[in-house]
């Protein structure tokens, strides 16, 4: 990974990671639709240099003994009920822990997106994103972060949604976009990401990228997130 660009090569993530097929680890894939369990399997595979592997639920996961091979559990939640959620946060609370989960939702849900988190998921990506951003989404969370879109994590969990911002100071002399893309840097989000959830071309994120660097006197965006 480019540390001034914030690029992420290929499906070599894995085992620049620590994680490969030759130690048996996997990407567990759980969704109960056949047709659609294999096209998320199949669009993953090209994205990660271990397998996908699938299973129709959790307990198929757990009852094959391979939830403890998993590097991660993506877990396909797409047009569920609130009741299925429901049954399926229990399920993850009380299982699967010692794995990173990644939950698959229909719609950017704040509150899905919260209580998913508050129950032991590492990630929680809707659809409606771009795959490429999914995808950097996953990659995140395989090295340890957890993921949510930013608009999510920028409440606290009793504001409401639609309550009055709060204002604005610019600091270190840094302007209101590029304070979000330090923010996002942070939070150790790749160029690609930052562009989606604030809506930009990933070049613009580049510019204010090293704006940022100069204005901080930061060689790397290591040192961006400590100095700001």
């Amino acid at each position: 990974m480019d540390e001034s660009t914030g690029t992420t090569e290929g499906p070599d993530v894995c085992r620049e990671q620590g994680v490969d097929a030759a130690s048996g680890a996997f990407v567990a894939l759980v969704e109960h639709r056949p047709f659609l369990r294999e096209c998320i399997a199949r669009s993953m595979q090209s994205a990660f240099s271990v397998p996908v592997v699938t299973f129709s639920t959790l307990s198929e996961l757990r009852g094959q003994n391979k939830d403890a091979s998993a590097a991660l559990v993506i877990l396909s939640l797409l047009e569920a009920t609130r009741d299925d959620w429901a049954k399926t946060l229990k399920d993850l609370s009380e299982s699967v822990s010692r794995r990173p989960v990644v939950m698959l939702a229909s719609a950017n849900d704040l509150e899905l997106a919260r209580a998913a988190i508050r129950h032991g998921a590492k990630g929680y990506i809707p659809v409606t994103m771009g795959f490429d951003v999914a995808v950097q989404a996953i990659r995140f969370v395989l090295i340890g972060g957890t993921y949510a879109p930013t608009d999510h994590l920028l409440h606290a969990p009793d504001q409401p949604r639609l309550s009055p911002p709060t204002p604005f100071r610019p600091a270190g002399g840094l302007t209101a976009r590029e304070t979000s893309v330090v923010a996002a840097i942070k939070q150790g989000k790749s160029n690609k990401v930052i562009a989606h959830e604030l809506s930009m071309c990933e070049s613009t994120v580049k510019v204010h990228v090293r704006n940022v660097m100069k204005k901080l006197q930061a060689k790397n965006r290591t040192e961006v997130a400590m100095r700001a």
